[in-house]
Formats: structure tokens, C-alpha cells, sequence
């Protein structure tokens, strides 16, 4: 395995001394070589970026980048998973929580949207890159049909509460739908400010329910509810605003 033995002595300290001062308050050493990595591989493409440069721009010593991933895969890696990882983790604590269905699955899609909109990593570029192939996907792949499987799960959860057999039917071949709103998300990140983003995780909200055929006078009261649940998750913290 490339620098192995940088993989092999990684973890022997505390941490390794930065070569410059933080560029991004708010970021983590390890979170600095992520943003970095994604700005140089949507810049120059994953092939022809190196870890040096990866630590010059996140202004770390490339030995400080080896405590932290093992290589460039690594980074890749942990780069595409972070995109799915979070909302699998609310999941299921949602799953454990008391929650009626109808809020269980509000508090998903609010959770997971609001993590695709606030991506500061620009993640929505990586899935573009040239020169990766279809291997480097097959693990985020793998989680994102796991959650993908989870909003099936959640909204057949929500119909079966509803007990109306005559959209049942209906409103089940369109349970994917949900997970497709939540992830055309993705694209948006680049586009609008705050207050624009914050817009649009509401009106997907909104529009989850409302695909699910929830009644439109229980809305807001579901919402609410699905925030006061978010408030409690002891996990990566709840969306205030992407």
C-alpha cells in the first residue's frame, strides 16, 4: 500500500504540528485536508492531484495528512461517504426514538437535506470527476441504497398509519420519490445564499409530506414536531440552516 509506513506510525502521538495557521475557522485539521481535497480534485481532477498538494492547500505537512487518512483513496473515501453517512446514523436513532411515522420521516428528510445544502466541502462535485471509475463509488453506493431503503422503509411506515386503502396502492410505487426529492438537493448547494437554501429545505420538506398524501391542515404541526425531535439527537447536530 502506498506510504504504508506513514499509515504504520500515524496514530503514535496526540497529532502532528501544522506547517501554517487554519484557513477555514470552524474546521477540524482533518475536516481543512477533506476541503482542500475536494477544491484541488473539482480544480485539477482526483488523478492529477497529489497528497502534497492536498497538505500545501490545507496548509498542513503532508505527515499531518498521513495521520489522518492513509492516501488519496482514503480521502476519496471519506469524501463520498460523508454524504450518506449522517442521515444513516439519524436514522437509526430515529428508528429507536417515539415518534409517530409521520414525524419520523420528517425529521429524515429535514436532517438529510439540510446536510446536503450546507455541504461546505462542495461534495456535490466529486460524483463528477473525471478519471474515477465506477469502483471508487461501490461503497457509497452500497450506503446509499441502504438509505434509500430506509425512506422506503419510513414512508411505507407512514401509509400503513394513514389506513387509506384506496391511495395505498398508489402511494406506494411512488415511496422513491421522496429520496429522489431529497437528493436532486445536491445540485443546489451552488446556487442562492443562506436565506435561498433555507427556502428550498423547506419547500422539500413540505413536499415530502405532501407526496406521502398527508393532509395539508397537519403539515406544520408535523414539521414542528419533527424539529423538537432533531433538537434531542445526540448525533452530528440538528439543521438550523444550511
Amino acid at each position: 500500500m502506498p506510504h504504508a509506513e506513514h499509515a504504520k506510525g500515524a496514530r503514535r502521538g496526540p497529532g502532528r504540528p501544522r506547517a501554517a495557521p487554519k484557513r477555514h475557522n470552524g474546521l477540524s485539521t482533518r475536516d481543512e485536508i477533506l476541503a482542500a481535497a475536494s477544491a484541488l480534485f473539482a480544480a485539477r481532477g482526483y488523478e492529477a492531484t497529489s497528497t502534497r498538494q492536498i497538505a500545501d492547500a490545507a496548509g498542513v505537512r503532508q505527515a499531518t495528512l498521513y495521520y489522518h487518512f492513509t492516501d488519496k483513496q482514503a480521502i476519496l473515501m471519506s469524501l463520498l461517504s460523508s454524504t450518506v453517512t449522517p442521515a444513516l446514523a439519524l436514522a437509526r436513532w430515529l428508528d429507536a426514538a417515539d415518534l409517530t411515522p409521520e414525524v419520523r420521516m420528517c425529521a429524515l428528510v429535514r436532517y438529510d437535506v439540510h446536510t446536503l445544502l450546507r455541504d461546505r466541502l462542495n461534495l456535490h462535485v466529486i460524483y463528477h470527476l473525471p478519471g474515477l471509475v465506477s469502483h471508487d463509488f461501490e461503497p457509497t453506493r452500497a450506503a446509499q441504497a441502504s438509505l434509500r431503503d430506509t425512506y422506503r422503509r419510513f414512508g411505507r411506515a407512514v401509509l400503513d398509519a394513514m389506513h387509506r386503502p384506496d391511495r395505498a396502492d398508489l402511494l406506494a410505487r411512488d415511496l422513491d420519490l421522496v429520496f429522489a426529492l431529497v437528493e436532486a438537493a445536491v445540485p443546489q448547494r451552488q446556487w442562492g445564499g443562506d436565506e435561498s437554501r433555507s427556502a428550498y429545505a423547506a419547500s422539500v420538506v413540505r413536499g415530502s409530506l405532501r407526496l406521502l398524501g398527508i393532509e395539508e391542515a397537519r403539515i406544520p404541526g408535523i414539521i414542528a414536531s419533527a424539529a423538537e425531535a432533531l433538537d434531542a439527537y445526540p448525533g452530528a447536530p440538528g439543521p438550523k440552516a444550511p
